[in-house]
């Protein structure tokens, strides 16, 4: 869409724009943001907000705190209090969603009560449909965007790890579980993949060890998943003594063989 066709909105019309939608969005396990700002009064410009993004389409208790700046434009009757809530489009990554919004449709008004609006991200195709609540009287029309910042900055963590096992064994183990915890506090609430790969040592026929593997893997995933990573982006695969780590002869115990390997894509 040409961007001509964005016309920016304060923030006051924003958040005056309905509770409810929470619902709905964590129903359809998609995005959604809600937000509020209290005590937006007369000719006070530049008034923040708090808000936060919920991801539930990539696990449990995915959640990102934001600032909202841009209150107050327009603003010709005081606000005690606006909330507003609704889905969240068109995102694939979590760095796309602070910046610059604007509304997709014309001017808006803010009337009592509540209504609705539409806001897109300027610098991509990030979209916000939502509505709001207002308790107080506030009426006024404005073409200041509204600007969002995550509260803390993003960071990554280890995109690769190996967890290994006892002979003959499947279970995760507290050294395990030691290894994964970094995996899932960088990247449980982030738009990436897990591809999990099961290896065994050479010990015993290969038909088992190639099942052996593919419970090693699925075990690993069964912990993920435990930790409140959606499944769906989880993949296993088993390689069985067919792809070592470390080179070995035929029938050796070699324990950095029995292993899962993890790896963030």
């Amino acid at each position: 869409m040409h961007p001509s066709k964005y016309v920016a909105m304060p923030v006051s019309l924003l958040l005056a724009l309905a509770a409810g939608s929470p619902a709905i969005a964590q129903s359809q396990n998609m995005p959604w943001v809600e937000m509020e700002t209290t005590s937006v009064m007369v000719g006070i410009g530049g008034h923040s907000g708090d808000g936060i993004l919920w991801l539930p389409n990539l696990g449990s208790n995915c959640s990102y705190p934001f600032t909202v700046e841009g209150f107050g434009a327009g603003i010709q009757v005081s606000i005690s209090k606006v909330t507003a809530s609704g889905l969240v489009k068109n995102l694939t990554k979590v760095a796309d969603f602070p910046g610059k919004y604007s509304a997709t449709q014309g001017e808006a008004t803010l009337v009592a009560g509540g209504g609705g609006m539409s806001m897109k991200n300027d610098a991509n195709n990030v979209i916000m449909d939502l509505q709001s609540r207002t308790q107080g009287i506030g009426i006024g029309v404005g073409a200041q965007g509204i600007t969002i910042k995550l509260a803390k900055p993003i960071t990554d963590g280890p995109r690769v790890a190996v967890v290994e096992f006892g002979f003959n064994k499947n279970w995760v183990s507290q050294d395990a579980i030691a290894k994964l915890a970094p995996v899932v506090d960088a990247w449980k609430c982030r738009y990436v993949n897990i591809e999990l790969v099961g290896h065994t040592d050479t010990v015993g026929k290969e038909d088992p060890n190639l099942e052996l593997s593919d419970k090693r893997a699925k075990a690993v995933r069964d912990y993920l998943v435990g930790a409140g990573i959606v499944p769906t982006r989880i993949t296993t695969r088993a390689a069985g003594e067919k792809e070592p780590l470390t080179p070995s002869g035929a029938g050796t115990r070699q324990r950095s063989n029995r292993a899962v390997v993890l790896t963030v894509k």
